[in-house]
């Protein structure tokens, strides 16, 4: 959002209003800076997107408002509106009816307030996006315009002013012959302006490139034209849009190809048919070192083998540029010239870093619990997929003791602290391997790794005492504990493999009840 705080000057000499004030100043990010002033006078000159609100019921009906620049809001009741002239209602540019009842007035301006704020952020934010995109258009040096359904321009850049030697108001709502001074019979009969285009472009719903010839003051220019129909939210076209670059002074292939490579957003470098480079863009020279790329034919072959090769032909690569990784997406098109024949390749490296870095974080909060940061349930059952076959695996089933008597009794903000605590230990004694929660106050490591089982044994028993020593350091966790139950897999022994890990899962949750019922605070090991 473009808009920053609006100031509200306030000029009343009653208390009620400030109390709009200070309800406004609970509201988080409420846009408003109130200022409360005895006068007209006393209003200091600001910029635009700001109120005056004056409080009709506390000074005269007939205060003198012309010198201030701002939008202007009269509030008052019946009586007092009755008593003001025509002429100074009409000087504001709102007018406020509050209820008669105090209390409702307070709220009814609220209300109004607010609303008022929401507008007027929404009309800053339109403006200054409009200035965006006024100054964007304004910046490019090719021909951009925008037309309505039967021809007229409704808008144009700088650009097109220039070329026509017309100002932006002279060319409002009109048409080509008139813009380009040609006369009207010439233009309807003319064959150096495509008449049919704007209907190609409508009728075919996409962006249309034409080569057009135009009659100017300077003489008949050529154009590269892109015309793309104007589509609303109901589908309906209500007109058409245009950029248009004048080729005529390009005296080669290579000129018009570097203006265009400059204008594109990727690395892009330029090979003939035997393999040279013979031009590249600015975005490439900002990743790679041209002595580098020049001085070693074997530059792209050794980049190429290093990446991952796509169905589409494309390659996905992974560049360390000045220590900072990144991720391009290489494509490779033919340059066809006019006689259909293949004059040389475009390199094309689309940096992806930004989505791929996207994703793997969206990744890893779709397999991440969000109050431990273990994995979760989800995360753990891809991983079983991904170990089932590992010849030996252990799963330590964990389950915290009188859990629910904590949340119970000191609030489940302690009840997350202990979790945390728990998660925290886990990661501790058993750090080279997977741990999850499960959900609740259950939670599993999964040891895949070449293991002893007295090696399984030991950590569990660490991980018992270390957690009752960190429980015994907040007194409300004085009686937490944990159980833990424990099974081991051999995949060489067991038949059939298919429900192994279920099995494991059935025998470690034995083992976990079996520690429960038998005092708590303890490991069982599953046995036949």
């Amino acid at each position: 959002m473009f808009s920053n705080m609006f100031h509200i000057d306030i000029i009343a000499k009653n208390n009620y209003i400030r109390n709009i004030a200070a309800d406004l100043e609970d509201i988080e990010d409420s846009g408003f800076v109130f200022n409360i002033f005895d006068d007209v006078a006393s209003v200091p000159s600001r910029s635009l997107d700001n109120v005056l609100m004056l409080d009709g019921n506390s000074v005269p009906a007939d205060m003198d408002i012309s010198s201030v620049s701002a939008y202007k809001i009269l509030v008052c009741d019946k009586y007092i509106m009755s008593t003001c002239s025509a002429a100074h209602i009409s000087s504001f540019d709102d007018l406020w009816l509050t209820p008669e009842d105090e209390p409702y007035s307070e709220k009814f301006l609220l209300f109004k307030l607010k609303r008022l704020l929401k507008l007027m952020k929404e009309k800053a934010d339109n403006r200054k996006m409009q200035i965006c995109f006024d100054t964007t258009i304004d910046s490019i040096p090719d021909l951009i315009w925008y037309k309505d359904s039967v021809g007229a321009h409704l808008k144009v850049n700088d650009g097109f002013c220039r070329a026509v030697q017309k100002t932006k108001e002279q060319i409002y709502k009109k048409g080509h012959y008139y813009i380009w001074d040609i006369p009207k019979e010439e233009y309807d009969q003319g064959d150096y302006v495509c008449l049919e285009s704007e209907e190609i472009v409508m009728k075919a719903r996409r962006t249309v490139l034409f080569d057009e010839k135009v009659k100017t003051k300077a003489g008949m220019r050529l154009f590269k034209t892109y015309k793309s129909p104007l589509i609303d939210s109901d589908d309906t076209i209500f007109g058409t849009c245009g950029v248009a670059h004048d080729v005529t002074d390009l005296q080669n292939i290579n000129t018009e190809l570097t203006v265009l490579l400059e204008s594109m957003p990727f690395a892009i470098y330029v090979e003939d048919n035997n393999d040279n480079i013979i031009s590249v863009n600015s975005k490439f020279k900002e990743y790679f070192s041209i002595d580098e790329v020049f001085g070693n034919p074997t530059w792209k072959k050794d980049l190429l083998d290093s990446g991952i090769k796509k169905d589409d032909g494309s390659v996905e690569l992974n560049v360390n540029i000045e220590n900072e990784e990144h991720i391009f997406i290489y494509h490779e098109e033919a340059i066809i010239d006019i006689f259909g024949e293949s004059i040389g390749k475009l390199q094309i490296f689309r940096d992806i870093t930004v989505q791929r870095n996207l994703e793997k974080q969206t990744l890893l909060s779709a397999n991440t619990d969000f109050l431990t940061n273990l994995n979760n349930r989800r995360s753990l059952f891809v991983h079983f997929d991904t170990i089932k076959e590992s010849p030996l695996i252990a799963l330590v089933y964990i389950d915290l003791d009188n859990f629910k008597k904590v949340n119970d009794i000191y609030g489940h903000d302690s009840g997350d602290i202990a979790l945390k605590i728990t998660s925290s230990v886990m990661n501790e004694c058993f750090p080279l391997d997977f741990t999850a929660r499960l959900g609740g106050d259950e939670f599993l490591i999964v040891v895949s790794r070449d293991f002893t089982e007295n090696e399984i044994i030991s950590s569990a028993e660490e991980l018992i005492n270390n957690l009752l020593d960190s429980y015994s350091k907040y007194d409300e966790f004085s009686m937490l504990s944990v159980s833990i139950g424990i099974a081991f897999s051999d995949y060489s022994k067991e038949k059939p493999h298919h429900n192994r890990i279920e099995n494991l899962m059935k025998n470690s949750d034995s083992a976990l009840y079996a520690a429960k019922n038998s005092g708590k605070g303890k490991y069982c090991l599953y046995t036949e």
